[in-house]
């Protein structure tokens, strides 16, 4: 008796030494021969084909390479794991030489195949070779298949605030199978390692799973939330776009005989006609969405406009033989004058006092002799350019202030 208990530690002792159940190469082998004997990849790998297989997916954004706001592409680098139970690829690792985790190659076992369902460019995710790329198997059936690529789908942008703008992108998948024969679950997402992009800021990343009863198929989104970071385009685009407006009407300032009104004002127009090219081609080609910064840089084009016709105007008056200015125009001026006294607060002028009434009612008037008529002269066209400059830098000025101001209340406020 004493004999078979020594011999059955010593049988425990040595199963128990290392490298006695390590596998070999030959051991290896012939389990996944076994394994995959009968193996079919292009089933279901459920015994009971009626069941329902569950995918669980993983996915992880290591990188924004580009955003392109005028063409509408979004492009990652994410890492991708798919998850699901494989009953055909089942066993038991004590008999197998303690054997626990397999890798096999793709082509040799099922997958399911994840499509881009807004691709812009390559609608199967995977496109390597099946034969190079493994999938980890263990002993319980539990399936792993990890893989990395470069994603580029389709986004609407929406550059209403630019260059505060804040747009939202989704990234589709599907594996086009039926629902009754498989069902993505709720993916998990994550940016561990997510390297930071220069222009853009990740202000948002989650997951989401829906049913499209059209094709009957489930479909995996992945909701991506991209802020622009705006202090570049602020300092190279808006704020010189602001000074511009702001000099523009420092134009009624300059005397008329010096002769830099007519370009100064025409090199500001100008400006804002490069500008408004240059803006043009960092918005995207759309009429849904309008940016405000383009209608505000269309005010200011338009007043410019405006700016170059008074300016025009007033020069070929200071220069008309005998500076002779049309009626209409100097009624004009004088109406501005009298509005801008008003509001200063200037008292109005003394009504005019009826003569015969005044005789008839007994009271001795003296009159006087009526001044004569001053004749219209240089000084009085001098006075009356005077008014025009006036009158239209506090005009344009008005325009300015109330447009700039709107503009940073709408963007700064969104």
């Amino acid at each position: 008796m004493a004999q078979v208990r020594a011999l059955i530690w010593l049988v425990i002792i040595i199963s128990n030494l290392p490298g006695y159940f390590c596998e070999n190469y030959s051991d290896v082998q012939t389990l996944i021969d076994d394994l995959l004997q009968g193996y079919s990849t292009y089933l279901v790998p459920k015994k009971n084909q009626q069941e329902t297989i569950k995918v669980e997916m993983e996915f992880s954004l290591k990188a924004l390479n580009k955003f392109d706001v005028v063409d509408g592409k979004l492009t990652v680098v994410a890492a991708i794991t798919l998850k699901w139970r494989d009953d055909l690829i089942v066993w038991n690792p004590r008999p197998n030489k303690n054997i626990s985790d397999l890798y096999l190659p793709l082509s040799r076992v099922w997958s399911p195949n994840l499509y881009l369902m807004n691709c812009a460019e390559e609608f199967l995710i995977y496109k390597g070779n099946p034969d190079t790329k493994e999938v980890e198997f263990s002993s319980q059936g539990n399936t792993r298949l990890f893989f990395m690529g470069i994603l580029t789908t389709t986004c609407t942008s929406d550059a209403t605030f630019y260059p505060n703008d804040l747009h939202h992108c989704q990234i589709y998948f599907s594996t086009l199978m039926s629902a009754s024969k498989l069902r993505m679950e709720l993916p998990s997402v994550d940016t561990l390692n997510f390297e930071t992009n220069g222009e853009w800021i990740l202000s948002n990343l989650t997951p989401g799973v829906e049913f499209m009863e059209s094709k009957n198929t489930d479909r995996v989104i992945i909701s991506v939330t991209l802020q622009r970071r705006m202090l570049f385009h602020m300092i190279t685009i808006v704020t010189p776009v602001v000074f511009l407006g702001l000099i523009n009407v420092v134009v009624f300032k300059l005397p008329v005989d010096s002769g830099e009104r007519m370009s100064f004002a025409m090199t500001v127009l100008l400006s804002f006609a490069v500008y408004m090219t240059l803006i043009a081609d960092k918005m995207p080609q759309t009429s849904n969405t309008t940016p405000v910064f383009c209608i505000y840089l269309m005010v200011m084009l338009v007043s410019s406009t405006f700016i170059t016709f008074v300016t025009t105007y007033s020069i070929i008056c200071h220069h008309t033989k005998n500076n002779v200015i049309r009626p209409s125009f100097n009624q004009l001026s004088k109406l501005c004058s009298n509005d801008e006294k008003h509001l200063l607060g200037k008292p109005p002028p003394p009504p005019e006092v009826d003569l015969d009434n005044l005789s008839s009612s007994g009271i001795s008037v003296t009159p006087r002799d009526s001044p004569s008529p001053k004749k219209e002269g240089p000084k009085h066209v001098d006075k009356t350019m005077k008014r025009i400059d006036k009158s239209s830098f506090l005009l344009f000025s008005l325009i300015y202030i109330v447009s700039t101001a709107l503009l940073f209340w709408i963007i700064l406020g969104r």
